[in-house]
């Protein structure tokens, strides 16, 4: 297996950021790390589904905040690196040896099937994002229990509500 790209690992901001009103809102992750940035560009689905994952992960694992070791530094992308890119792809784990969760963040667009951008986070630093995820998903459109679609403001045109569902609900 290829090594990634880029490897940040010595992390110093890991938060996702939203712009926009409901409905009309793009997200982001942002990881600044020695004197590397990257802006990770997510879908509003991506972001949730990461966080909730990420949460069964911790769950899963059961790490112990104070028994970590470090990340390995020498792996650190070259200072000065700035990375931007849409992610389709984001993977995460568990790094047995130094205690931490990895996460790999492909870019479509790059020429290569590996990994464009690796991030080495603490749980604390995890538990922190997942937070701050779930509250940015949530401040959003809320969710129809029916069609699962997102609801407007002005108006939500379900298909289970108004007798055009092609699902036969019994």
């Amino acid at each position: 297996m290829a090594e990634p790209d880029f490897q940040f690992t010595e992390i110093s901001k890991f938060y996702p950021e939203t712009f926009g009103e409901p409905g009309m809102r793009t997200f982001r992750i942002n990881i600044d790390s020695a004197s590397s940035n990257a802006l990770i560009w997510v879908e509003k689905e991506q972001l949730s589904e990461l966080c909730k994952s990420m949460n069964q992960l911790i769950k899963d694992v059961k790490p112990d905040e104070n028994s970590y070791t470090f990340p390995p530094v020498e792996k650190e992308a070259p200072g000065l690196s700035k990375i931007e890119f849409k992610t389709n792809k984001i993977a995460f784990g568990f790094d047995e040896n130094s205690k931490m969760f990895l996460i790999d963040a492909y870019d479509p667009s790059s020429s290569s099937d590996e990994t464009t951008l690796r991030i080495w986070i603490d749980t604390t630093q995890l538990k922190t994002f997942i937070n701050q995820g779930l509250e940015i998903v949530s401040a959003g459109r809320p969710i129809c229990e029916l069609c699962n679609k997102p609801i407007n403001p002005d108006e939500h045109c379900c298909d289970y509500r108004n007798g055009h569902s092609k699902e036969l609900i019994i």
